[in-house]
């Protein structure tokens, strides 16, 4: 039965191995279960000694998962290996599960019956020692791998676990640190070497170990054993021909049941190198080897080679507004290149770009903080800012003096926090500097405006006109709740010196959420009150824009201001003025938000031409719309049209006489031109004139016939039937 059972065993292994090619070694099983190993030793390979080989962990996340009545878990080993012992495998469970027999059904199978034994906690294990294995000399080199196969869900079709290595013997070189050296040279870790078993280290053997170019020994300390070989010492020497190789002679003195180690240079007699002018910066690595190749040959890196120096690096990077207080940045490393690099009793700078500058929190201590993660720790930090507020100066206390221990110190700035003025965009970096050692600079942010101001379809404007269409203003959230709603916020909008709103705006929001509570309306600014902040990105847009533009505005754009926050200072500390704050800048700046073109103002004389709609209130001049406050007519085949409008087309002053019912338009050096309400009859610089129609009063207005008013001051009067219109060309 044993024979019929190993061959189906055997098919089924065929398929495990199939598997593997897919699933990978050591695959968990779908419960989730990990075959983990824990030592696999190397051996050699012995027809007639049993050994000890490695361990394997057996971890199941939950217990509930095994079948009511128990699961089998066979153990299979490969071809060459036995299970010596009866059975030669030892496995030990915790409580929550339970062993019902360990059962050896062949020279290299055992059968194990596993059940679970839930008592409130799911997770269970079950450690299997090979205790007792035969490894022949048929067995393959390389790994040694056992398969574990099952009947039920927890453990899974088919698992896999090295448990040894099959090998002529090896060791394994590592330096217990790497250490950091300087012009000077240094001390160097304990080298470790390692035998994988008793007896890879041969009597009368002699392990080299050579730097590399520009390197050389300088002392070697003590050459100890440990492990078997514990208590013993051997000999070492440097090589009087060439300095960058040390001998470790091997005496009598090896290795017997099992592996040992050599520790080249110990606690408190360590090696040292020193370093020449041909020597390479970077990292540093000793060639080991022997005579009898016991040792395999094998570079270790045992220190880094460079210059002081401290390096700014940066870390993290995080977006902020720009116009807003208390914005968190990223963070950054100050990193000494050697030891001793930092002179911690001197002072370091945190310098910011313009147009950004350190915050403070709440009870006004500036928002910033240290943090050594290797080389010492700080005792003391003190921070103090520049008049700008954009320099920081920080110095700092360490324990034990005022430089840094014998490693490699390494220090996190975290925490920061800055004011950003609302003209500020792009990238913020931190510029180190100071006498402590320290230069660099690292970006920990990148500003972006939360809003975005845009004037649209700008227009042309006349010095000296009224009532003239300007461009909308459009006031667009990049994400929501970017225009603030605190009490008192508020949007207020200035236009220059010389210009004025005609009339009160349409304000709306066109898109999103925003609820404004009010606007206000004066001569040259705008107030919009904020309600209620967005819970999606709105856009409020200011339309029906007209102008009055001063005869003293000069030419150029007419800019509309979103202003800042009205600032006061105590203590030399700056605060904003919270009655009537800005709703897109919430800290103490004055400086404005930002401002949109609406218009550009032109002198009359570049106007060229005018029209004038019968029955229209729109007229233009030079191609540009505005707004009368009295419509053009036809009396008697004659166009008449608005004294003020006409006098402003020509460029001319006007003036009205009550007493005398008379209308005078005066275009200085040049022509005054009088009419009389009621009369044909007119004067051109004196000159009597006759017109076939009279001017007159209609609804409080004087109108003139165009034909005659315009002629008098030197400019073309045309006429299109088509569309009812006057044209005037001067």
């Amino acid at each position: 039965m044993i024979k019929a059972r190993n061959r189906k065993l055997s098919m089924l292994l065929v398929l495990a191995m199939l598997m593997t090619m897919f699933v990978g070694v050591g695959s968990a099983s779908a419960a989730g279960t990990e075959f983990n190993t824990l030592s696999a030793p190397t051996i050699t390979t012995d027809n007639y000694n049993p050994q000890k080989l490695g361990k394997v962990s057996i971890d199941i996340p939950d217990v509930r998962t095994f079948a009511q009545d128990g699961e089998w878990l066979t153990i299979d080993l490969p071809s060459g290996c036995s299970f010596a012992g009866s059975p030669g495998l030892t496995v030990v469970a915790d409580s929550n599960i339970g062993i019902g027999g360990v059962i050896k059904t062949a020279s290299d199978v055992v059968e194990v019956f596993v059940y679970g034994n839930y008592s409130g906690e799911k997770e269970g294990s079950i450690l299997l020692s090979f205790d007792d294995i035969l490894v022949k000399s048929s067995a393959a080199d390389g790994d040694v791998v056992a398969q574990f196969l099952s009947n039920g869900a927890t453990f899974g079709t088919l698992n896999t676990a090295v448990i040894a290595k099959i090998g002529d013997g090896a060791t394994t070189v590592m330096a217990k640190s790497v250490k950091t050296i300087g012009d000077a040279g240094g001390e160097l870790d304990t080298l470790v070497i390692a035998e994988s078993k008793a007896g890879v280290f041969k009597e009368g053997e002699t392990i080299e170990l050579r730097l590399p170019k520009g390197f050389t020994w300088d002392s070697y300390g003590t050459v100890a054993g440990a492990w078997s070989l514990m208590g013993n010492t051997y000999s070492a020497w440097i090589d009087p021909d060439n300095e960058r190789i040390l001998e470790v002679y091997i005496d009598d003195k090896t290795s017997t049941g099992a592996a040992g180690r050599i520790n080249i240079g110990v606690t408190g007699s360590f090696f040292t190198i020193d370093v020449a002018d041909s020597a390479n910066f970077g990292d540093v690595y000793v060639t080991v080897s022997s005579d009898k190749d016991s040792v395999e040959k094998q570079d270790v890196l045992v220190a880094t080679y460079g210059d002081y120096g401290v390096k700014i690096v940066e870390d993290s990077k995080e977006d902020v507004d720009s116009g807003r207080s208390n914005q968190e940045l990223g963070e950054f490393y100050i990193q000494e290149s050697l030891p001793e690099s930092l002179d911690a009793g001197r002072s370091l700078y945190f310098e910011l770009p313009k147009g950004v500058e350190w915050a403070r929190d709440d009870d006004g201590d500036i928002c910033i903080d240290l943090e050594v993660e290797s080389g010492t720790d700080i005792q003391d930090l003190a921070f103090k800012l520049s008049d700008n507020n954009r320099k920081l100066t920080v110095d700092f206390l360490f324990s034990g003096g005022e430089r840094f221990s014998s490693s490699k110190a390494k220090i996190l700035v975290k925490d920061m926090e800055v004011n950003i003025e609302p003209s500020f965009e792009g990238d913020i970096a931190v510029t180190v500097s100071g006498k402590a050692g320290a230069e660099g600079e690292a970006v920990v942010g990148t500003a972006s405006r939360p809003v975005t101001l845009k004037g649209e379809n700008p227009t042309k404007v006349e010095i000296g006109a009224m009532n003239q269409k300007a461009g909308d203003i459009l006031i667009i959230e990049n994400k929501d709740e970017a225009i603030l709603d605190d009490e008192y916020n508020l949007i207020t909008i200035t236009l220059p010196k010389g210009v004025e709103f005609a009339d009160d705006p349409t304000v709306e929001v066109e898109e999103g959420d925003l609820e404004i509570d009010d606007v206000e309306y004066y001569d040259d600014s705008l107030v919009i009150f904020i309600d209620a902040a967005s819970s999606k990105a709105s856009t409020i847009r200011i339309s029906d824009v007209f102008l009055t533009v001063d005869r003293t505005v000069p030419e150029g754009d007419v800019v509309a201001i979103f202003e800042g926050n009205e600032v006061y200072k105590d203590n030399g500390q700056k605060y904003i003025d919270y009655w009537g704050s800005s709703a897109l800048v919430n800290w103490a700046t004055e400086e404005s938000y930002g401002k949109v073109v609406i218009a550009t103002t032109i002198t009359p004389s570049q106007g060229g031409h005018a029209k004038f709609v019968i029955g229209s209130n729109i007229y233009e001049i030079g191609g540009i719309p505005y707004v009368m406050d009295a419509v053009p007519y036809i009396k008697d085949s004659r166009s008449y049209v608005p004294m003020r409008y006409l006098a402003q087309m020509i460029g001319a002053e006007i003036e009205w006489s009550e007493a005398d019912q008379t209308v005078t338009l005066t275009k200085e050096g040049e022509t005054e031109v009088v009419f009389t309400i009621g009369s044909t009859s007119y004067t051109v610089n004196g000159e009597a004139m006759t017109a076939d129609v009279a001017p007159e009063i209609v609804n409080d207005r004087s109108f003139l016939p165009a034909r005659f008013a315009a002629e008098a001051f030197g400019a073309q009067v045309g006429w299109d039937e088509a569309t009812q219109t006057v044209i005037i060309i001067r």
